[in-house]
C-alpha cells in the first residue's frame, strides 16, 4: 500500500514475521517502480532522504535479524518523522513527546524575553500559538506514554498555565499526574 502526498510517498506492508522476505521483494519492487516513474519524469528518488522503519512490539521485533531489516535503501531507523510526527519502532511515541516539550520549553524561554514588551493578551495569544497549538497537535498519541514522559508534559503545562496566570485544578499535584487531554481541557476552559 502506498500514500502519496505533495512531495512524499509513504509505502507500508503489513507482514508476519515468517512473510519478511517477500515483504521485503514487493517493498522492493514498488521502490523500483517509484524509481522508474519518478525517472521518466525528471525527478529523482532521493535515497538520503528516504526513511525505514519496521513496526512492531518488542518480541516481534526481536524476532528480525539486521539481515531481514535491511532493504537496498539506507538501514531501518529506530524512529522516523512522518507529517510532524516522531514514529518509533514500537509506536510508544516517548520521542514524539520528549521532542514536543523540548520544543515547547524553548518556545517559552523565547516569549519569556520579550513578555515585558507585550501586554497580557498578546502573551497568551503567543503561548497558544507557539505551545498550546503544538501540544495540542496529535495530543491523543501521548496517551499510553510512559509515567516520565507524562510527568513532563504534566510540568510544561503547569509552567505555561502559570506564566500566562491560568489556574489548573488543585488536585494536579506531583502526585497525580492527569493524561494530557486533561490537562488541555483545563487549560483552555481556563483561557
Amino acid at each position: 500500500m502506498s500514500h502519496s502526498f505533495a512531495d512524499d510517498t509513504q509505502l507500508y506492508r503489513h507482514t508476519k514475521v515468517r512473510d519478511v522476505q517477500l515483504a521485503k521483494k514487493d517493498m522492493l519492487a514498488t521502490i523500483v517502480d517509484i524509481n522508474n516513474w519518478s525517472q521518466s519524469r525528471g525527478l529523482k528518488l532521493n535515497t538520503e532522504k528516504s526513511e525505514i522503519i519496521w513496526l512492531g512490539t518488542c518480541l516481534q521485533l526481536t524476532k528480525l535479524s539486521q539481515a531481514d531489516k535491511t532493504l537496498q535503501l539506507p538501514d531501518a531507523k529506530s524512529t522516523v518523522r512522518n507529517l510532524g510526527i516522531q514514529l518509533d519502532s514500537e509506536l510508544s511515541f516517548d520521542d514524539q513527546a520528549r521532542i514536543c516539550v523540548k520544543t515547547c520549553y524553548y518556545q517559552l524561554r523565547r516569549i519569556k524575553q520579550i513578555r515585558c514588551y507585550v501586554d497580557q493578551d498578546c502573551l497568551r495569544s503567543l503561548v497558544h500559538a507557539f505551545i498550546t497549538s503544538r501540544l495540542d497537535y496529535c495530543n491523543s498519541l501521548y496517551a499510553h506514554c510512559n509515567v516520565s514522559t507524562r510527568q513532563r508534559l504534566h510540568h510544561l503545562c503547569l509552567c505555561y498555565s502559570n506564566y500566562i496566570g491560568c489556574r489548573l485544578k488543585q488536585e494536579y499535584t506531583i502526585n497525580y499526574v492527569p493524561s494530557c487531554t486533561e490537562l488541555l481541557i483545563d487549560l483552555h476552559r481556563h483561557t
